[in-house]
């Protein structure tokens, strides 16, 4: 091993190891992430099962993501004014009961059923979100705030990858109904971790607070909100990363449509297309930041050229699986897919990390996840519709590709904000 992998290596180790706050969070969204994708292949097999129809994948992405553009603005406003470990932990113990309802889902009529819990489910992600967003930054020093980033990625990276395929393993031996009731147990083990953070993350820090004059608009949030939409309004660098990540959702709603149903209707893989789709998702997920972060460096001009090569990646991948001819060959094209939006994803939150002051983070990531939401919902929607219109799936597989190139060319013309003033003028 050479001298600078070990030193990265052992950069990665210290952030985990010398930060015990960060440890419990870095553990307990393993634990609860693990469990999702346990359900999410559950789920996604079920429905198509029952109804047949690719539309009801796009019926459960939309009715996960539209309560987080609904309930977004009042997500941020709460991360950012109460006590986050307290929201935390409400989240995990409130979905912790919501997943038991999918052993209601056993026949076609029950199909709605499964999307009013997926609704709900996600009104409590969108206040899990910004509040853990808000937090991990807290929890170690500036200059580790990359390393971090990229860890915490990788936790959603490895249990997607890990949650797939064990979930797909599951569902042969142990049937779907014991899935969820482990998704459950997930969420209540992250609320036990998640309990035990200390006191100096729980809440915005108090020299970054303004005192708020009172009224009702102070009381009900809406000054908060304001400021947020202010600071978005005048701030145009961290304006250009919410839009460009955000424009990443117009690609990735379809993709997630198609998906599943390349794994279960154009790939025969005997059940397991879906989970193989997934895990190798989340192996390209999992070493994509890694390999721009050692290749690139971490500093901010780094970031921000591993964005644009990032989204070039995305773009190429989506329409070479497109022309993929079997599941084998898909594989690995779709690694290197998610290897880009991952990098797009880590780099562009880290960035973030380090420009927004913390007494906003909490509404600039909420404003990030509704505008993430609003492209991936129309994107999902789209995609499901034509789909089930008769649209060839591997021709819609090329449109995602190609419609990523919106973003791209945004983000190309963006770059002027970060060549004006220093960063310090952007912030103040």
């Amino acid at each position: 091993m050479s001298t600078a992998s070990a030193t990265n290596l052992a950069r990665l180790w210290g952030v985990v190891r010398d930060n015990k706050a960060y440890r419990r969070l870095f553990a307990a969204n393993l634990v609860s992430q693990l469990g999702d994708w346990f359900s999410t292949v559950a789920l996604f097999s079920l429905l198509l099962e029952l109804t047949g129809k690719g539309e009801s994948v796009a019926f459960v992405l939309v009715f996960h993501t539209m309560p987080m553009f609904f309930m977004g603005p009042l997500a941020g406003v709460v991360a950012d004014r109460f006590n986050r470990r307290f929201i935390l932990v409400t989240a995990d113990l409130s979905r912790a009961v919501i997943v038991l309802g999918f052993l209601l889902v056993r026949k076609p009529e029950h199909a709605a059923i499964a999307y009013a819990l997926v609704s709900t489910r996600s009104l409590f992600t969108a206040f899990f979100e910004p509040a853990q967003q808000a937090t991990f930054p807290n929890l170690v020093d500036a200059k580790d705030l990359v390393v971090a980033s990229a860890l915490e990625n990788s936790v959603w990276a490895t249990t997607l990858a890990l949650g797939s395929a064990l979930g797909g393993i599951l569902m042969l031996y142990a049937g779907r109904p014991a899935i969820f009731v482990i998704n459950a147990g997930t969420y209540l083990c992250s609320a036990l971790l998640l309990r035990g953070l200390p006191d100096r993350v729980a809440r915005a820090k108090v020299e970054e607070r303004q005192e708020r004059a009172p009224g009702l608009k102070s009381a009900l949030g809406i000054t908060d909100f304001l400021e947020g939409l202010r600071y978005l309004g005048e701030n145009a660098q961290v304006r250009a990363l919410v839009l460009a990540k955000g424009g990443f959702g117009l690609t990735l709603g379809g993709v997630l449509v198609l998906l599943a149903f390349f794994g279960e209707k154009v790939f025969s893989a005997g059940g397991m297309g879906i989970p193989a789709l997934w895990t190798a998702r989340g192996i390209g997920s999992f070493v994509g930041p890694f390999i721009a972060w050692k290749l690139g460096g971490d500093s901010q001009p780094a970031l921000r050229r591993g964005m644009t090569i990032a989204f070039g990646l995305v773009c190429t991948s989506y329409l070479l699986l497109a022309k993929a001819p079997t599941l084998l060959l898909a594989t690995p094209v779709l690694m290197l897919a998610n290897s880009g939006g991952s990098i797009l994803w880590t780099y562009g939150s880290s960035i973030q990390a380090l420009i927004v002051p913390d007494a906003l983070r909490g509404r600039v990531a909420a404003a990030d996840m509704a505008w993430m939401t609003v492209t991936m919902a129309s994107s999902t929607l789209l995609t499901g519709h034509l789909l089930d219109a008769g649209v060839a799936p591997r021709l819609l597989m090329a449109g995602c590709g190609l419609v990523a190139i919106v973003p791209i060319v945004f983000w190309l013309l963006a770059q002027r904000h970060f060549r004006e003033p220093a960063l310090a003028q952007a912030q103040a």
